[in-house]
């Protein structure tokens, strides 16, 4: 396959906007955000606060978007770390397969690096809103445009995915998918990709060939706008991260000029207000020069009606300030303070294993949208190009991400399975019932996995 043509456009929505002219009402529509003139919020308030404020649609602005994942180690963080999360522990594949076959598998899987594409397609998607990852066939080259029939392919023939996020040139079709039994019922049955050609050709892909990533879903009209992709995981987490940044900053700032500086001057206002342009100007170069040569360890001259006094500034209660703008962010974002900021947990006895639990809970939801979806799209076709055929019991469990302690897992696994033996030495369930009870409970501790 050609290398594909980056650039495309600078907006995601820019192009659909300029072929539909209802597209760009709706483009129009979208671009709203909070401001209160009154209370001084908003775009236009004379607050040094007000640049905290923006209008929505962050979604349409990469260069903003890629500035912001580039240059703010926080803004990196909470895109990479769920992302890595994701698929740090991996999966474990299930049913009746030898062990040879399954390292033949995992060999094809590190061979084309499918982990750390599949990886960056969550990651892209969590800054983009959406991306895909093509499933590069052998010998499917000339039916891109139709539905992938595993029973078409054979032995070899999965040579890795190509990703692109949703401002690389990937356009979704207008034709929705309308069979009821399709998993992208109601989504774009196609997707056009712009190609880096002499001839700039797109080619058009059916999605079912495409494995499909969008982090946060969004009501229908919403999604409609953002052409069935979704928003950047840094737009509704945008406030919190400007206000972190800005009280950051001002913190610092006032590190360097840790005391208030006030200068007396006679007939100040009257020269203000009454002087020529002139004499403003000489005033102002005036005071320019004695805070330039003004130093802890020289003199200030002053005139002589002139007075000067330097409060020093209480730096108590900022850490607080500072400490809730850390909890908000990390609320908002839903990652935990002691993992987003590598702090230790805060409070009489806290352990942050509450905070971490619900994180991984996090992370389980975002395995079971993102990423089960499309394994179980590519592991047929990986177990094909292995195998020449699927398997009808191939599946696939997440590992914990948590790693527990051997002496913990025979704990659990001994609970597990205990109320199992008993119900079967009852007379409760049948043989069969009892082995494949155990299998399911004792996979994700890899243990069971090998009883018939």
């Amino acid at each position: 396959m050609s290398k594909r043509k980056k650039g495309k456009r600078d907006q995601p929505g820019a192009a659909g906007a300029a072929r539909d002219p209802q597209a760009q009402l709706r483009l129009l529509a979208s671009m709203d955000g909070y401001a209160n003139a009154a209370a001084f919020l908003g775009e236009d308030s004379p607050l040094l606060s007000s640049g905290t404020f923006h209008r929505s649609g962050l979604t349409w602005q990469k260069e903003l978007l890629t500035t912001t994942y580039r240059e703010f180690w926080v803004a990196t963080r909470i895109i990479d770390m769920p992302s890595e999360d994701a698929t740090r522990a991996w999966y474990t594949l299930s049913g009746d397969l030898a062990e040879e076959d399954i390292a033949d598998l995992k060999r094809l899987e590190a061979k084309h690096d499918v982990k750390g594409e599949i990886t960056d397609a969550i990651r892209w998607a969590r800054l983009y809103g959406g991306s895909a990852a093509l499933m590069v066939i052998r010998g499917e080259e000339r039916r891109l445009d139709r539905p992938l029939n595993t029973d078409w392919l054979g032995p070899g023939c999965f040579q890795g995915l190509l990703v692109f996020d949703r401002t690389q040139g990937i356009e979704p079709s207008t034709e929705l998918e309308e069979d009821l039994n399709d998993p992208d019922f109601g989504l774009p049955k196609y997707y056009d990709v712009a190609l880096e050609t002499e001839e700039n050709r797109t080619i058009r892909i059916h999605h079912s060939r495409l494995l499909r990533f969008v982090c946060r879903e969004l009501p229908h009209d919403e999604m409609v706008r953002e052409e069935y992709w979704g928003p950047s995981e840094l737009e509704h987490l945008w406030d919190e991260l400007q206000k972190r940044s800005a009280t950051s900053a001002n913190i610092a700032q006032l590190v360097f000029q840790a005391n208030v500086t006030t200068l007396k001057m006679s007939n100040y206002g009257a020269m203000i207000s009454m002087g020529t342009e002139s004499q403003k100007q000489h005033l102002q170069e005036l005071i320019a020069a004695e805070n330039r040569f003004r130093s802890s360890f020289g003199i200030q001259l002053l005139s002589k009606d002139d007075q000067m006094e330097n409060h020093s500034y209480n730096f108590a209660g900022l850490s607080d300030v500072y400490e809730c703008f850390m909890m908000d962010l990390a609320g908002a974002c839903e990652i935990p303070a002691t993992k987003l900021f590598g702090r230790s947990p805060q409070g009489f006895q806290a352990t942050g294993e509450s905070d971490m639990r619900n994180y991984y809970e996090m992370i389980a939801g975002l395995q079971e949208r993102m990423l089960r979806p499309a394994l179980e799209r590519l592991l047929p076709v990986m177990a094909v190009s292995c195998y020449g055929f699927v398997p009808d019991d191939l599946g696939f469990v997440f590992n914990p991400l948590t790693t527990e302690s051997p002496e913990r897992i025979a704990e659990l696994v001994d609970k597990l399975s205990g109320a199992v033996i008993e119900a079967y030495r009852s007379g409760l369930i049948s043989r069969e019932a009892a082995v494949a009870e155990l299998k399911a409970r004792g996979e994700p501790y890899a243990c069971w996995t090998k009883i018939t």
